[in-house]
């Protein structure tokens, strides 16, 4: 418990020095390099746990403080020969401070979207508990439909004709839907379902089979399996994201009347 607690004792106080860089001890020093507490904070996060205790001892201390003084020796070394100034040794450092500059704009990209939706949530796209009762007093269902999308409308129109002759819409669909792994799918409630699909799939009664409707991505046939009515308190966080999503996306599309999208690869269009 002792070794425990020393190592403890020993991190809790390089922490607090690398808290302050003005207060940062210097440990040591190699030419102008100076290794402080901080330094060896960094460091000894490198070392595995089972090492740990050992470091906690005086010549733990003191073979950990060799072995930087000694990297720190061959950087230093390194800087002054002749491959520091080779042409290889800038194109690698090129290629990652180019790697780096990607990687710091993605991430500064990623913050800055992530706190501007955090701050819309909290005020432009709020919804409140009487909007979400209002939206389940009109909308409190809950489906579960089957679907097959096809290339072309001719082929879809066939398979339709098929079903409404007796064909099975499940083995239908698993040899011919060009999304075979996503027959049936997961239950929806309004708001949470393709929009040119939605409203016809929840006027239809369980088992009634509708199509021809093209989407995105290709013509859709529905077959409806279930419908049932949850209580609002089991939906109503869900009942929030729709609404919140629906609030978001007009927010979008109303900046969007702004700037100006274009598609230029056919490929994409």
């Amino acid at each position: 418990m002792r070794i425990k607690s020393l190592v403890a004792l020993l991190f809790a106080a390089f922490m607090a020095a690398a808290c302050s860089k003005e207060n940062d001890k210097v440990i040591a020093k190699v030419g102008s390099e100076k290794i402080t507490e901080s330094y060896l904070l960094q460091k000894m996060g490198e070392i595995p746990p089972t090492a740990q205790n050992y470091l906690s001892t005086k010549p733990g201390r003191k073979q950990f403080l060799d072995i930087i003084i000694n990297e720190k020796m061959m950087i230093l070394a390194a800087r002054k020969s002749s491959t520091a100034r080779s042409e290889d040794y800038k194109k690698r450092v090129s290629v990652m401070e180019s790697e780096l500059k990607s990687k710091l704009n993605y991430y500064k990209d990623y913050i800055l979207a992530k706190m501007w939706v955090e701050e819309l949530r909290r005020d432009t796209v709020k919804v409140t508990d009487s909007e979400v009762d209002e939206y389940y007093a009109k909308t409190p269902y809950e489906i579960t439909v089957a679907h097959m999308v096809m290339p072309t409308y001719e082929e879809a129109e066939t398979v339709l004709a098929k079903v409404k002759a007796g064909a099975d819409f499940t083995k239908l669909a698993k040899e011919k839907s060009m999304d075979k792994d996503n027959v049936r799918l997961p239950p929806v409630m309004f708001g949470e379902f393709m929009p040119e699909l939605e409203e016809m799939a929840f006027k239809m009664r369980p088992g009634e089979v509708q199509g021809v409707v093209k989407t995105g991505l290709g013509y859709h046939i529905l077959k409806k399996i279930s419908q049932t009515k949850p209580a609002l308190a089991q939906v109503k966080e869900r009942i929030r994201r729709i609404l919140e999503k629906k609030k978001f996306d007009a927010y979008l599309a109303k900046f969007q009347e702004k700037i100006k999208v274009e598609v230029l690869d056919e490929n994409y269009k």
